[in-house]
């Protein structure tokens, strides 16, 4: 990989993006961000994965608009290039959703446009609270809109009313402001970002993965379904929970009072 570099650390591993200074969206690096969150979510010594940037002030500015500079607006087809492009992406960034392991969001700069939309995809988000970091969906002020999800997770994420305003105006906000609306978990001043990030990183580290895999994929599918629908996955999924080697060591540990040492499977 070329712009993104993986990091192990026992169970925790970090996926630090490194793209031309700011990490710019494009498909090249969405590309090897998918095959990161492939990989790690099918290592079984990984428990927790990390998403962060190599730069200080930029988690990523957004999209890299060069990639669609090419595409003639005039062809036919330029329509269907734009959203097939567009799609691709949303492809690749469903990896990072999927992965069945706890992902955090380390936000140590600027997550605009795409990159507000990558810490979408994320389970957590830690964002540094610098007097200057700033988080939104800048798409607008632009004259276009956000296409990597931002139209349908934020609204799921912070409530339809309050996203559609955001996204309408371009808002960008402070880590402060993120966290109060419930953008972002956790607003942290840069003295204590790291620290923040990797206690939370080692306190999922030792939970039981197996679970949290399941408790994501039955939200994940069952969140649109009419209840009774989501209700047989939840289910299926508490069945497989319920049978697994970490229940019985959570169920043993309780019952012995003792700290269960959950295995992951």
């Amino acid at each position: 990989m070329e712009l993104v570099d993986i990091k192990r650390d026992g169970p925790i591993a970090r996926v630090v993006m490194h793209r031309k200074g700011n990490n710019a969206v494009a498909e090249d690096i969405i590309e090897e961000l998918a095959a990161a969150f492939e990989e790690l979510g099918g290592d079984a010594s990984v428990r927790v994965v990390v998403l962060t940037s190599e730069y200080e002030k930029y988690f990523s500015v957004g999209m890299d608009l060069t990639s669609v500079a090419g595409i003639d607006r005039q062809a036919p087809d330029a329509v269907e290039q734009v959203a097939s492009l567009m799609q691709r992406i949303n492809g690749y960034l469903a990896a990072i959703e999927r992965c069945p392991k706890p992902v955090i969001a380390a936000i140590n700069g600027h997550a605009l446009g795409a990159g507000s939309e990558l810490a979408l995809c994320c389970d957590f988000r830690i964002m540094v609270e610098d007097g200057r970091s700033k988080i939104g969906q800048t798409e607008s002020s632009l004259g276009i809109i956000p296409g990597a999800g931002g139209t349908q997770r934020l609204p799921r994420l912070i409530g339809k009313a309050k996203a559609t305003r955001f996204l309408i105006e371009s808002a960008r906000l402070s880590a402060v402001d993120a966290e109060a609306v419930g953008w972002v978990d956790k607003a942290v001043p840069p003295g204590e970002f790291e620290a923040t990030v990797n206690e939370l990183a080692g306190r999922l580290a030792k939970a039981a993965t197996l679970a949290i895999a399941l408790i994501k994929d039955s939200v994940r599918r069952g969140y649109d379904l009419p209840l009774d629908e989501a209700l047989k996955i939840e289910s299926q999924n508490f069945a497989r929970a319920a049978l697994s080697t970490d229940a019985a060591i959570g169920i043993m540990s309780f019952l012995s009072k003792q700290e269960p040492e959950f295995t992951g499977s």
